[in-house]
């Protein structure tokens, strides 16, 4: 009798301790849940209208399929193939969808792309039974709001509620923040920059080091998240090594090490296409060869070079051929950079390097024709700068002048990509 008291005691209070933990649950699923989504539903909706009426006063990509914006026609597919997919069909977008469809080799030049968005893009086009511009899109949004769940937590490591709210709504929302609704690479690959962050802050390695080769496999400045990772290793488990005595650390290194296996996979690749060219007597090639392919400058003139070089060039150019598109990528990249320093002296270790190495990285892609031609863009991707943002936002003030900036940009950058008039 005794013991039936008990069970049916313990069984009581088991249920108890299972109805709190429910509520609990849910709790935590609305607060890591509701701010991302709340962002990518509002912005999302915000540029799905932006875009449809720009590209209505502005039409161009095959004159938008010869289907109206506004009002509503028949068929439903086709006019909701007009609103959200076919304003968006500018620059890489074009690259993308015929990598996805036909591979490599059908455009030269396609291998400067590198393959895992693609792929996501080719796979899920299949399922929808060809649809592949379609499928890019779907892989944008599902890794957008993947990308501001994962940064938000990230975020929250270090930072009460407020700094993490404010630092994804000042990324999403920032001039180029667009760019993570497009089937573009920048939703991807932020997301695989991100969720090896916190794996790594998290203690899972092997996890780090998968998500790294994503990042590598998306786009070049991917590879950039390993030194970040290496740092935080050493910070949390360097204080166990002893002199030689590096055990502690093999396991941690060997997950790590998928992500430089997955840059050397694509390198492998790209060479049985014949797109790896180096000379091993000039350094500089090697160095090339490793992050980006010949195609940069056989087909876009681009290269690698000191950081000053695009500057003297933009210089040159506000003197003798000044333009509005050069003028407002140089202003903001200026703003950018500035940031980036300020939030590396001020952020973690491993977010400082990530941040300075990256950014050095942006202004040594030289490019003679369009100097800073997609800086801002690749800045975008230097995530510590909106976590400081989001530190300074705590000040109204600060708030109201990023928010009221960010949205003249948004909006003028927005509507000049549609227009064909802007490459982010």
């Amino acid at each position: 009798m005794l013991d039936t008291k008990a069970r049916g005691h313990e069984d009581t209070k088991r249920e108890g301790e299972d109805s709190a933990f429910v509520p609990s649950r849910l709790r935590a699923f609305v607060v890591d849940w509701g701010w991302p989504l709340k962002l990518y539903a509002g912005f999302a909706a915000l540029w799905m209208f932006w875009a449809a009426w720009v590209s209505s006063v502005y039409p161009h990509w095959a004159e938008e399929a010869g289907v109206s914006v506004w009002p509503p026609s028949a068929p439903l597919g086709a006019w909701l193939e007009r609103v959200v997919l076919l304003s968006v069909v500018r620059y890489d977008v074009l690259w993308y969808w015929g990598i996805a469809q036909y591979g490599y080799e059908y455009r030269e030049g396609a291998t400067a792309f590198h393959p895992l968005f693609p792929l996501l893009m080719s796979l899920t086009g299949r399922a929808l039974g060809g649809n592949y511009l379609l499928g890019g899109w779907l892989v944008a949004q599902v890794c957008c709001m993947l990308m501001l769940l994962v940064f938000y937590r990230l975020v929250r490591l270090n930072h009460d509620d407020g700094v993490a709210r404010r630092a994804a709504l000042f990324l999403l929302g920032s001039p180029l923040g667009f760019a993570f609704l497009l089937p573009y690479t920048e939703s991807l690959l932020l997301l695989c920059i991100v969720g090896a962050l916190y794996a790594g802050r998290t203690g899972r390695w092997a996890l780090a080091g998968l998500l790294g080769a994503g990042a590598a496999l998306t786009k070049q400045p991917g590879a950039v998240v390993l030194l970040a990772l290496l740092v935080e290793l050493w910070r949390s488990e360097g204080q166990r090594v002893r002199w030689l005595d590096v055990r502690p650390l093999l396991r941690p290194l060997a997950g790590l090490a998928l992500t430089p296996l997955g840059l050397l996979g694509w390198i492998v690749y790209r060479t049985t296409l014949g797109d790896v060219v180096f000379d091993w007597r000039n350094p500089s090639t090697l160095f090339n060869a490793l992050l980006v392919t010949p195609s940069f400058n056989q087909v876009w003139k681009e290269y690698f070079g000191w950081p000053w070089v695009n500057f003297l060039l933009a210089i040159e150019q506000l003197q003798t051929r000044p333009y509005f598109y050069l003028l407002i990528n140089l202003a903001i990249m200026l703003v950018m950079l500035a940031l980036t320093l300020a939030a590396a002296a001020r952020t973690r270790p491993s977010y400082a390097v990530f941040a300075v190495v990256l950014a050095l990285l942006n202004l040594s892609i030289v490019y003679p024709l369009w100097p800073y031609m997609g800086i801002i863009r690749r800045f975008t991707i230097i995530f510590p700068i909106f976590i400081q943002l989001g530190v300074w936002g705590k000040s109204r003030a600060v708030t109201a002048l990023v928010l009221v900036s960010n949205a003249l940009l948004w909006a003028l950058i927005g509507s000049m990509y549609v227009r064909h008039a802007f490459v982010p």
